[in-house]
């Protein structure tokens, strides 16, 4: 009977059986090997997909961390066009993250960025899980669930990478700080004791320091608009900064004079100087007295200055106008003054002037030519604008004027008194029908005077509405124009 032991010698005794399983185990080995970069077969996982900006040179394989622990790794990069997410409208890439199945869900409000890991470049995905996944208040991702870039949750976070950074500098900038990451790196160099007592020197620092930042953040201290003011004030400066900079130099320059020894013999001097001031104010002492005193006394009159200026400034304001044409009426007077000096000059005027003297022919004269002015002015628009003058002058010199025509009672001239029923007795109210007006409008344009409608009702004064009327123009009588030709006066008839 063959015991177990003889059993098993005979099963590894046959080349065959242990050349298939040798074959086999190492297969096995291999496969394993060459799938175990991402993560071992038939193991649970939590498989998510994460859309980035910029993949950032990620690579496959490349961790996944939370809070520095490894939970996971990058299994695939995918490239995506723009428009492949509808509310992201440029190219990103797609990262298929394999993670621990302890994550399952991760909450939808979760946060992600792409890290470096090392000074070499390498990258990791660092996951920043969000609220809480045994709650309800923010749904949570599914396995093979993607988070969007187009979502209104910003889950990618963008970051510049130190590389991204220096990358930015030109090739003499970047040469620039070589040499002072290489000119520190000497400084640093065999400096370890003077480095411990600059840390110890800064631990004895903290607790003032801590102190003077707590009384600067003080809402009491106002630092805020402190730091505010300085900037505006700086703001202020920088137009005058130049100014500023000379100003500072020529300081310098005084401050280096008085440096020298001229200072010394000024501060030798100045007890002799004080002792002359002395005197010289003890004696100006008095007229100090009575200018106080001329101060006081005009006191009263300081307090007339404010009604007196505005009064000056209402004068000159009213004056202005007048001013501008003061040219034009001292021309005038010019010309009026030589023809008054022509006529002192005459003979003639000089002998009418001696004749008349003082006695009250020449007040008379003079009275009849101012008075005449005054009605020629006063007449003056009523004749041009309605021909008042010329349309009197025919009614009453003419064949058929108000003189010669009439009736047998006598001419029209003749008024006879309008007797009306009611009013023989005295009234304190005028008649509800009376006409009268004392001043018709005469003027271009606005002819009362014979051309007023009747209307019924009282109308006393200048009526309204009226848009004024016609007058009638006059000619001269026959045989004046000829008299004026015969003369040599043509042109002059108006």
């Amino acid at each position: 009977m063959r015991t177990r032991r003889s059993f098993a010698s005979e099963i590894f005794d046959n080349p065959i059986l242990v050349g298939t399983v040798t074959i086999l185990v190492v297969v096995i080995a291999v496969y394993l090997s060459y799938i175990a970069e991402n993560g071992l077969p038939f193991s649970p996982s939590y498989t998510v997909n994460v859309d980035v900006t910029n993949a950032a040179e990620l690579v496959k394989n490349a961790p996944v961390r939370i809070g520095g622990a490894l939970v996971g790794q990058v299994l695939k990069i995918t490239p995506e066009p723009a428009g492949a997410d509808p509310g992201y409208h440029r190219p990103f890439a797609r990262l298929l993250l394999r993670l621990q199945q302890s994550l399952e869900p991760l909450p939808y409000d979760t946060r992600y960025e792409v890290r470096t890991q090392s000074a070499l470049g390498a990258k990791y995905v660092e996951l920043l899980p969000g609220r809480d996944r045994n709650t309800h208040r923010t749904p949570a991702l599914p396995d093979g669930g993607t988070f969007r870039l187009g979502t209104k949750e910003q889950h990618n976070i963008s970051i510049v990478d130190l590389s991204d950074a220096f990358r930015v500098f030109g090739p003499a900038t970047a040469h620039g700080l070589r040499g002072a990451v290489y000119g520190l790196g000497n400084a640093v160099a065999g400096r370890g004791a003077q480095f411990n007592d600059t840390i110890y020197q800064l631990r004895r620092l903290i607790g003032p320091l801590e102190s003077l930042l707590r009384t600067l953040a003080s809402p009491a201290t106002n630092l805020p608009r402190f730091i505010s003011g300085a900037a505006a004030t700086t703001g202020a400066l920088a137009p005058v900064a130049p100014t500023i900079s000379a100003l500072l130099a020529n300081g310098a320059k005084t401050f280096a004079a008085l440096s020298r020894s001229s200072l010394g013999q000024a501060l030798d001097q100045l007890p002799p100087t004080e002792s002359v001031a002395t005197t010289v104010l003890t004696n100006a002492r008095p007229v100090l007295v009575d200018a106080a005193s001329l101060v006081q006394a005009l006191k009263p009159g300081a307090a007339l200055l404010p009604l007196a200026a505005h009064r000056l400034d209402q004068i000159i304001r009213a004056a202005t106008p007048v001013y501008r044409h003061v040219p034009q009426v001292a021309s005038a007077l010019q010309g009026a003054l030589r023809d008054v000096q022509r006529l002192a000059r005459n003979p003639a005027a000089t002998q009418v002037f001696t004749v008349l003297g003082n006695n009250d022919l020449a007040t008379f004269g003079a009275s009849m030519f101012v008075g005449l002015g005054a009605i020629l002015e006063a007449a003056a628009p009523a004749q041009l604008g309605c021909n008042t003058e010329a349309l009197w002058a025919r009614n009453f010199g003419g064949p058929h004027n108000a003189l010669s025509e009439g009736d047998k009672l006598g001419t029209w001239l003749r008024t006879d008194p309008l007797s009306v029923p009611g009013l023989a007795i005295e009234n304190n109210q005028p008649w509800s029908q009376l006409h009268l007006n004392y001043y018709p409008t005469e003027r271009a344009g606005r002819c009362e005077a014979g051309n007023l409608p009747y209307t019924p009702g009282q109308q006393i004064g200048n009526p309204s509405g009226f848009s004024g009327g016609l007058t009638p123009h006059t000619s001269p009588p026959p045989g004046v124009t000829q008299r004026y030709k015969k003369a040599g006066l043509e042109g002059t008839y108006r």
